[in-house]
């Protein structure tokens, strides 16, 4: 009987220890493929039910590695077995796009309270202080009935108060949360402001049907509510009265379940100056609580965006600016999971002058939808007529959408002008994408009769619906992209060839050297055919002489050794080394300049004129800014400083527009200056400093640091067209390769694999996204590769090499002799 009772009360014991949490709250979670939606404590085990929810027909993997860590202790509770999912298995989800099963674990002591479950293997299966206790009404803070967005109750149905666990936003301004406390039905909150140290006192009213009325510093109580509805108007305003203006903006916000846990601390925003093509990245400091702010420097409206990883959320702001944002991590979430680059991420509020355009802009990208698969499939089924035929019903319901939008947002004269801009934009620059690479694919697809098809003028007719001329062009989000697709389009091809004309005006002066380039060749031993041998024998005879030729001539007789130098491209560095550059005086360097200015601008009048023809505006902005962001190239060939400035002078006369004049001195006097230094000591900062932490392993050493990633063709390119170099000069005492490459670009799995591949012995550095943003911010780089020049002092070159120019600077600057070399691999 006593072992009866002893097995009952053991039993009882069990049941009373047994606990049950139903969607347990958490605090911050890296993924929501996984939903927990109940908990189950028992002495035998800790049973986790986990409900799935992805892309139907796209599979799910539990790897078995999962683990509960105790928030308290640390300690780890292993995994033991699951229900309803096959371990080490790819699981495709059902239609629904829903599935359940669950995750069974060692069992958790009684006074384990909060715990986190964490994958190693999955970067989206990370749930962090995921409570066990049953919340009571005493636990529970008096924030939670008025967290969140409120909103004014009107028309216009503005942003303007968001409560949070530890920040409160109200007036364009962020507030860390000092006290709440309840009084009587209502909620007082006392706020610090983040910047300034001043403090306000908030009541908050909470009505029955979910509304509040919110009183600050004792003004008169308003009545809010939680929905952000459908726009129905706008502020009015009557357009843009300066453009161009230079001021410091401010973009400030929070991040709704943010974490330092999951991972980052920093955001970017990939700003550049349109007119000179100059990149300005600018990193966001994420603070504990999940607010940031960051400030910079922009000349006129920009239609922007903050990155948090792979989600990109849109901002719209004008100079001298403070926008403040509110971001959703679930939200961000949401889209992760969809796996779909269209799906809208929402929640999104904006707080400011500029939040009215803000919201306007984000919606209205959502309602003009293209996907790429439709062009991709064109470019290679359709001509270019029947492309714009194909285009019309697409372009007539942005047009039909834009009209609607339009009239809601007509007090709006900005509103109005930046919408239309946008439609035309996204056509426009769909008619510019079609023709790009159709040559390619052309040639890889020979028996496709439309690929073979070339578009005729009457195929530009779209260029006249194209806001060519209007400055607030460059405040939409596709600006750049289009003025690149604009300024290099297929109609300009004509002016390539025609620049070499064969006209007796088309000439210039060259001089032949002593030692020709062929002669050279042959003393080294390199086989030349009977056309190569000819223009040989022609060299020898007229070496040392100077002689008008025609510009055809020339091309012909390149396109004849095109071959042959292509492939002695070492032998050719060491005949400049040895014989170009002590017979090159400054008059040869000038006569170069001129006839390289005089190819140009006869490049640039016919495209004038070809423009002329498509477009009804003479030289409008946009071909003006083409010019301006021409110029840089151009500038840093020309070895002449007069030379340089001439031709920055006569391109400057053609800029109607002040701001674009102004930019065109500045490449001239940025990439000219009068007393040029070499090179540019780093400016102390966090950036700096990572950098620093980086190369200070390889001191007393001129260092080539390629920023790259496993994602990047043309980084892996640049790497792998170097290998020979790195081998030369592998453990050389004064030169070393670096590589530094993020976490977000460059998954840990292939980059591993790519550095055993082609890295394997190198100097490579992989860093974490935060750090690879401070380097984007500190060199001033958007896109990659990009390279930079680090000499012995730490100063950064201001050469500008690439990896097409470093086998050049070595040879020059540290020669290695093949005898030595070959010797050394001996060993």
């Amino acid at each position: 009987m006593k072992t009866i009772l002893l097995c009952m009360m053991l039993m009882l014991s069990g049941m009373l220890t047994a606990q049950t949490i139903d969607n347990p709250p958490f605090k911050a979670r890296s993924g929501s493929i996984g939903n927990i939606t109940r908990i189950e404590r028992t002495p035998e085990g800790t049973r986790v039910y986990i409900h799935a929810i992805f892309r139907p027909h796209w599979w799910i993997k539990e790897e078995g590695d999962s683990y509960l860590e105790d928030a308290a202790t640390g300690k780890k509770y292993q995994f033991k077995s699951a229900e309803g999912i096959e371990l080490n298995k790819e699981v495709y989800m059902p239609d629904s796009g829903e599935m359940d099963y669950v995750l069974t674990f060692e069992a958790l002591p009684e006074e384990t309270q909060v715990i986190h479950l964490l994958s190693p293997s999955d970067t989206e299966g990370n749930t962090y202080d995921i409570s066990l206790v049953p919340q009571t009404d005493k636990s529970v803070s008096p924030l939670v009935a008025i967290k969140g967005n409120w909103f004014k109750t009107d028309d216009l149905n503005a942003w303007e108060y968001g409560i949070y666990d530890s920040v409160t936003i109200m007036n364009n301004r962020i507030f860390t949360n000092e006290t709440v406390r309840k009084k009587g039905k209502r909620i007082e909150i006392t706020v610090k402001d983040k910047q300034n140290g001043e403090t306000r006192t908030l009541l908050v009213t909470p009505q029955k049907d979910g509304n509040c009325k919110i009183q600050a510093n004792g003004e008169k109580e308003q009545l809010y509510t939680r929905q952000k509805g459908t726009t129905k108007t706008i502020a009015a305003d009557t357009g843009f009265q300066q453009f161009f203006h230079t001021d410091t903006t401010c973009l400030q916000g929070y991040i709704d379940g943010y974490d330092r846990r999951l991972g980052f601390d920093t955001g970017l925003i990939y700003l550049s100056n349109i007119i000179t093509r100059e990149d300005y990245p600018t990193v966001i400091q994420i603070d504990e609580d999940g607010s940031f702010l960051c400030k910079f420097v922009i000349k006129h409206p920009v239609e922007q965006s903050v990155t948090l990883g792979n989600n990109w959320i849109p901002f719209y702001i004008e100079p001298g600016q403070t926008l403040t944002m509110y971001i959703d991590w679930e939200a961000l979430l949401a889209r992760s999971r969809a796996r779909d680059y269209y799906f809208p991420i929402k929640n999104i509020a904006y707080m400011g002058p500029s939040a009215p355009l803000s919201y306007l802009l984000k919606e209205f990208s959502s309602l003009i939808p293209y996907r790429y698969e439709d062009l991709s499939n064109s470019r290679n089924k359709l001509t270019p007529s029947q492309y714009k035929e194909h285009m019309k019903p697409f372009i007539a319901q942005w047009e039909h959408t834009a009209d609607s939008v339009i009239q809601i947002c007509q007090p709006s004269a900005k509103a109005v002008r930046l919408i239309k801009n946008k439609t035309n934009l996204q056509a426009g620059g769909l008619f510019f994408d079609f023709l790009m690479s159709r040559d390619y694919y052309a040639k890889q697809d020979t028996a496709n009769q439309a690929l073979k098809v070339q578009e005729d003028d009457s195929y530009y007719d779209f260029l006249n619906k194209m806001p060519l001329n209007d400055e607030a062009v460059l405040a939409d989000a596709n600006a750049s992209t289009f003025i690149n697709r604009f300024e290099y389009m297929n109609a300009f091809r004509k002016a390539y060839g025609q620049q070499y004309a064969t006209a007796p005006t088309d000439t210039i002066t060259y001089t032949y050297p002593e030692k020709p380039l062929l002669t050279f060749f042959k003393e080294k031993g390199v086989k030349m055919n009977a056309e190569q041998e000819a223009i040989r024998l022609k060299h020898e005879k007229l070496a040392g002489t100077t002689v008008k030729i025609t510009l055809k001539e020339l091309q012909e007789e390149n396109e004849k050794v095109k071959d042959l130098f292509e492939k002695e491209e070492k032998l050719i560095s060491e005949y400049v080394e040895k014989h170009v550059k002590n017979e090159q005086s400054e008059e040869s360097k000038e006569e170069i300049d001129r006839n390289f200015i005089s190819m140009k601008v006869k490049s640039e009048h016919i495209k004038d004129s070809i423009l002329a023809g498509l477009y009804n505006v003479p030289n409008p902005l946009l071909w003006q800014i083409a010019k301006v962001r021409d110029m840089k190239f151009y500038l840093e060939n020309i070895k002449t400083r007069s030379i340089a400035r001439e031709y920055a002078d006569n391109t400057k006369e053609k800029l109607t527009f002040p701001i674009l004049a102004e930019e065109a001195e500045y490449l001239f006097t940025k990439i000219h200056p009068k007393e040029e230094a070499k090179s540019y000591q780093l400016p102390e900062g966090k950036a700096t400093e990572v950098f620093r932490n980086i190369i200070k392993n390889h001191p007393d050493k001129v260092l080539f640091v390629d920023f790259w990633a496993t994602t990047c063709g043309p980084c892996r390119g640049g790497i792998e067209a170097t290998a020979d170099l790195r081998k030369k000069y592998k453990d050389h005492p004064e030169f070393q390769f670096i590589y530094i490459t993020g976490q977000k670009d460059s998954p840990a799995g292939a980059y591993k694999q790519y550095v055993e591949n082609n890295l394997k012995g190198e100097a490579s550095y992989y860093v974490t996204e935060s750090e690879f943003n401070y380097l984007r911010q500190l060199f001033h780089f958007n896109g990659i590769p990009h390279y930079e020049l680090v000499l012995k002092d730490g100063s950064i070159s201001k050469e500008g090499l690439g990896t097409h120019k470093i086998r050049k600077y070595l040879e020059e600057n540290f020669p290695v002799s093949e005898p030595a070399q070959l010797n050394l691999n001996e060993e």
